[in-house]
């Protein structure tokens, strides 16, 4: 701007003195120039439209999502150069700020594109994407921060469990039970006479009118397999020098196990007493999820496992106990954690002598799987000891 109104006076001063029209004009140009260039970009700026697109939102490990900047110029006139830096996730890619020129012509649309690889799990947000521009004759600048409603779920890493040693009292699936605990609808026994505590939605009505009295519709009883894993975060318990890896360790195997159980069709819960990075800390003592099945269930299993971290809290031993009464006696326990003590281990005998099948996983150093007064441990240091399991 300075080095232009250099020129202005320079043509100002040799039009005064040798006062020939040529001059003059160059005077007048060199006023109306900067003027009309700052208006002109500053009319096309303003029509300038961004729009951003993330697909898919939700990804599993190593998948990768696109994230899409559409810019539109619906003015008549062309912009020359624009910068647009955009702002991705800093865990996932490196450099996380791109910025880029590009040229946008009268009435048309350019089109960047990204492509984010989920390498680790969590809740990412993205943008802000900033458009800037600047007059190359008079210097002013034009900027445009846009912030972003994008957030992209990376689902944490599944292990596939090959041999399905995990101890249960019962087969993975139903179990054929004379004592009806569940019925299930969509298996179909017969009929039988109608008792006066029967529901009235049981009568078989067509049945009933053909044979003159009433018939109500019988199913098959089923215990329903569950399965609730504990997963604990609790900071304290964690190491200082692996910790990122234990809790990482621990969220996976929560992970495997979930997908492995609802894939085998049993119900499946999650208790944790970890903290979500969406909130931040809380007073919420523990986050659960009741046994579903599933594979919708397993999405809001893995949703939760995205968002969890590690947080100080008190000790986990009490939270299985309290935990546990809620849940029938029949129920299958996991409890992961990174290392087992006196106390914790009192608690999950107790529970297994009411009744309740208890396996602990432990992200100990492999010394061999082993079982305690009932209580089936597993060592789990590393990701090929889940594919073991």
């Amino acid at each position: 701007m300075i080095r232009w109104f250099s020129l202005i006076v320079f043509f100002g001063v040799l039009s005064i003195f040798f006062k020939v029209h040529f001059l003059y004009t160059l005077f007048y140009l060199s006023i109306i120039l900067p003027l009309l260039s700052k208006y002109l970009l500053k009319f096309v700026f303003n029509r300038i439209e961004l729009d951003t697109s993330l697909e898919p939102k939700n990804i599993f490990h190593r998948e990768v999502s696109r994230f899409n900047i559409n810019i539109k110029n619906r003015a008549s006139l062309p912009l020359y150069w624009l910068e647009v830096i955009s702002y991705l996730p800093e865990r996932l890619v490196f450099p996380n700020k791109i910025g880029e020129l590009v040229r946008v012509p009268p009435k048309s649309k350019v089109s960047l594109n990204y492509e984010i690889k989920g390498l680790k799990r969590g809740i990412y947000e993205l943008g802000p994407v900033i458009l800037q521009t600047s007059d190359i004759i008079s210097g002013e600048e034009f900027k445009n921060i846009s912030s972003l409603n994008e957030r992209l779920t990376v689902y944490p890493k599944i292990v596939p469990i090959l041999f399905g040693r995990i101890h249960s009292y019962q087969p993975i699936g139903e179990l054929r039970s004379d004592e009806v605990a569940f019925e299930d609808p969509s298996l179909f026994r017969g009929t039988r006479e109608y008792s006066y505590n029967d529901p009235i939605k049981r009568i078989h009505w067509k049945l009933s009118a053909r044979t003159g009295t009433l018939q109500v519709k019988t199913y098959e009883p089923t215990i329903g397999a569950q399965s609730v894993i504990f997963l604990n975060l609790r900071y304290q318990d964690y190491m200082p020098f692996d910790r990122d890896y234990k809790v990482e360790l621990a969220i996976t195997l929560t992970a495997s196990l979930a997908t492995f159980l609802v894939r085998k069709k049993q119900e499946v819960g999650l208790v944790t007493n970890g903290g979500d990075m969406l909130i931040g800390d809380t007073e919420l003592k523990v986050q659960k999820i009741p046994p579903r099945r599933g594979e919708e269930h397993l999405i809001r299993i893995l949703e939760l496992l995205a968002r969890v971290v590690s947080r100080r809290t008190e000790e986990f031993a009490p939270i299985i106990y309290s935990e546990s009464l809620s849940f029938p006696r029949w129920v299958n326990l996991l409890v992961i954690t990174p290392k087992e003590n006196d106390h914790l281990m009192k608690t999950l005998i107790g529970i297994n002598r009411r009744g309740t099948n208890v396996s602990l996983f432990t992200l100990t150093d492999y010394r061999g799987d082993r079982r305690e007064e009932g209580i089936f441990v597993y060592e789990v240091p590393n990701e090929d000891k889940i594919k073991a399991l």
